[in-house]
């Protein structure tokens, strides 16, 4: 009965939805009928992005790029640092915080930017051109979530899909949580079906791929990744290494944070669980709260909140508090993704 309810005011949306989906099918066509410019950069881009608002595993695929295409090449990464206070073109520094450049983009240059330049702008054909001309070195560059951003045309398109939400099954904004209509899959050179069971059936990829080709382009390959979750790490050296018998406490301001209670849930003896926004800034009051929780139960959040509360407990002189953070690696089902990725570069 509840759910049916549910449903029927759904269903009241719908005409919201109508005018949503409208808008952004005239601003698509007008950048497919050339009444709006488009720039391609002379610098090989890699797009990775969704049709779904936040939640698909954008940033450890951009990280598992690096890692793919780093050895061989000269990367440089531009995001539009969502949630930073900031705005117009950057560059990530060792004085930057995530205020001014992005929580995400300040947890890719604490693991990349020593070898790898991290950009942030708004306007990525603005961006790309500026990188341009002060990092002409750059072979490849690595758009963070820029499906949407049609002003600019990059060379690979990959879209991200998450298993427990599939685009397909989903409705634009505010029935659902699409940011544009299905047919907007047409665009990806490649889908990424993300966050999937580590055995994942032939027979259900199948299902899948078939659902996916109804919305792209023929003979569009479709890849499935999962999470792999390493040790949880202390924020701080001084920290005992982590312990499976621990009981811990999580925090976190991610766009899923259910799939991230789940996970730990699998392996930990989870207390309970402070839920904030997406790219939620985290006030001391807040934190303080948990340090004294972590008195007697370790804290434990992701490594985009550890960007942000790690500095929080040093300005309060708090780097002996039980704060812990889970790192988290994309792992592929076979190497036709790899295989792909590097063939797709060279061919371009």
């Amino acid at each position: 009965m509840l759910r049916k309810l549910l449903n029927g005011l759904r269903w009241l949306l719908w005409p919201l939805s109508f005018v949503y989906k409208l808008i952004t099918h005239l601003r698509n066509y007008g950048y497919d009928s050339g009444l709006k410019k488009v720039y391609q950069s002379s610098i090989y881009t890699i797009s990775v992005g969704n049709l779904t608002i936040g939640g698909t595993g954008k940033t450890p695929h951009i990280e598992y790029l690096v890692r793919l295409l780093g050895k061989q090449y000269i990367l440089a990464i531009l995001s539009r640092g969502y949630g930073r206070k900031t705005r117009g073109f950057g560059q990530a520094n060792h004085f930057s915080t995530a205020a001014d450049i992005g929580d995400e983009s300040l947890q890719l240059y604490q693991k990349f930017g020593e070898t790898i330049p991290i950009f942030v702008c708004e306007k990525r054909a603005v961006g790309l051109q500026a990188i341009e001309k002060t990092d002409s070195k750059s072979q490849i560059v690595l758009l963070d979530d820029a499906f949407q951003h049609r002003a600019i045309l990059p060379r690979l398109n990959l879209l991200l899909t998450d298993y427990g939400r599939l685009f397909y099954q989903d409705e634009v904004l505010p029935m659902g949580l699409l940011r544009e209509s299905k047919q907007g899959a047409k665009r990806a050179h490649a889908v990424i079906v993300t966050k999937c069971p580590t055995h994942l059936s032939p027979a259900t990829k199948a299902i899948i791929r078939n659902e996916i080709a109804n919305f792209t382009m023929p003979q569009i390959p479709v890849f499935f990744s999962s999470f792999e979750y390493s040790l949880p790490i202390p924020y701080f050296s001084t920290l005992p290494k982590f312990d499976f018998k621990t009981s811990y406490w999580l925090v976190s301001g991610i766009a899923q944070p259910r799939t991230f209670e789940t996970a730990a849930a699998k392996y930990f003896n989870v207390k309970g669980h402070t839920v904030m926004g997406d790219h939620y800034f985290f006030t001391e009051e807040e934190v303080r709260k948990w340090i004294e929780i972590a008195t007697h139960t370790s804290i434990l959040t992701t490594e985009k909140d550890y960007v942000k509360i790690k500095p929080i407990l040093q300005k309060m002189e708090k780097t002996s508090s039980s704060f812990y953070y889970w790192p988290i690696e994309v792992r592929f089902d076979n190497e036709g993704f790899d295989t792909f990725i590097l063939s797709s570069f060279v061919v371009g």
